[in-house]
Order: structure tokens, then sequence, then C-alpha cells
């Protein structure tokens, strides 16, 4: 894949999360905009990630036990965007565009849990100089050398709402990602990523619907 098919591709999924994040879902109830920042590190090798979330669903679930105690929570739904890095000291940088599905579940009193699996684009630079070598014998410099790969991930993640109770619009979090990329040396290659990041919210509409 050459840099023109790689920028297409970003363009395309960039535009195709848009259209789906524009539609009219039945039982939509909120609209909101997120902002996302953290530091992304793949094992010990440093990186960061900045993405944007939207909100397409938003469900506020109220039940009572049978002992009489209540339990309050929101259900949230989100399509994503998000830019990874992380730098391998002498062997490569990774960077990667995905798109995703998170799906976030928040307590009254703040503290939330969810899950997101993503789908996207690596491209990977190799450190140092790389040369090429051409039938005749012809020794050239290979300029941003490196492989893409296709790459899907699943996320898990814990966190604490601040505007729940504090009514302040950032959301502090903590993410395990399992990152896998093909084709690797025609295999599947798995690596761990951890986020430590915090996300701010543009828009925040908190008329939101009851479902007892």
């Amino acid at each position: 894949m050459n840099h023109r098919k790689f920028i297409l591709s970003v363009m395309f999924l960039a535009f195709a999360l848009f259209c789906f994040s524009q539609r009219d879902s039945p039982g939509r109830l909120s609209d909101s905009l997120n902002l996302k920042v953290s530091y992304n590190s793949s094992l010990i090798y440093p990186g960061a990630r900045l993405g944007a979330e939207y909100s397409v669903k938003s469900f506020n679930v109220a039940k009572t036990k049978k002992s009489g105690k209540k339990k309050d929570f929101d259900k949230e739904r989100f399509v994503s965007a998000n830019l990874g890095w992380y730098h391998h000291p002498n062997f490569q940088d990774n960077m990667y565009l995905t798109g995703g599905w998170t799906m976030r579940r928040t307590h009254s009193k703040g503290f939330f849990t969810e899950v997101s699996p993503e789908i996207g684009l690596s491209r990977t630079f190799l450190g140092g100089t790389t040369y090429k070598v051409d039938n005749n014998g012809n020794v050239s410099v290979v300029k941003l050398a490196g492989y893409y790969y296709a790459l899907l991930t699943v996320g898990g993640g814990v966190g604490y709402d601040y505007s729940k109770v504090k009514h302040k619009p950032f959301i502090l979090f903590y993410k395990l990602n399992l990152l896998s990329m093909y084709p690797y040396n025609s295999t599947i290659y798995v690596r761990p990523a951890m986020e430590i990041g915090l996300i701010y919210k543009l828009r925040f509409i908190g008329n939101v619907k009851s479902k007892l």
C-alpha cells in the first residue's frame, strides 16, 4: 500500500464514522462530543493517543432489588476515532488510526466500566537508516521505511466521570488494549497496550430518559 492509498483509506474511515454518527437512531436521547488524550504505552515503550467519541445512545437505568436497595446507572454507546503512537527504541515507531464502538456503563456516583472493539490501519516506521539494493547492485536510502498492517483491537477500561457528582466536564480513565496486526511476517502479531488519560466533554445534554 502506497502513501496515497493510505491517506485515502484514512479519509474514507473518517467519513464513514461521521456519516454513522449522524444517523437518527431509535432510542437516541442525548448528544455529546468528547475529546480524548492519553499516555499510551506498549509494554515498556512510551507513546500517546488522541481521539474523539460521539454519543449515539444514552439511557439511565433505575432498578430496585427485592431487598429495597436501589441501583442507578447510565448506559452509553459511542462511535470513536483514535490516532495512536508508540516508540520502540532501536526498532520502530508504530502509528495507527482506528474507528471503534464504545460501550460504557456509569454508576450514579461517577465510577464506570467500558469495553471497546476497534478496527483500523497501522503504519510502522523503522528505526535507523534503511538501504535498498537493486538488481544492478546500486545502493539507495529508503525514506520513511516501514510497513502497513490491518489492525484490530479490543479494550477494557475503568474510570471516574466528574460530571456526575462534581459537575465538571471531564473524565479520568485507565484502559488496557490488545492490539493485533496482520500480516506480520505472514502471521498475526498480538501486543498489549495501556492507556492512562483524560476525556473532556465539549457538549453535554443531561436530559436523558429513565428506563425502569
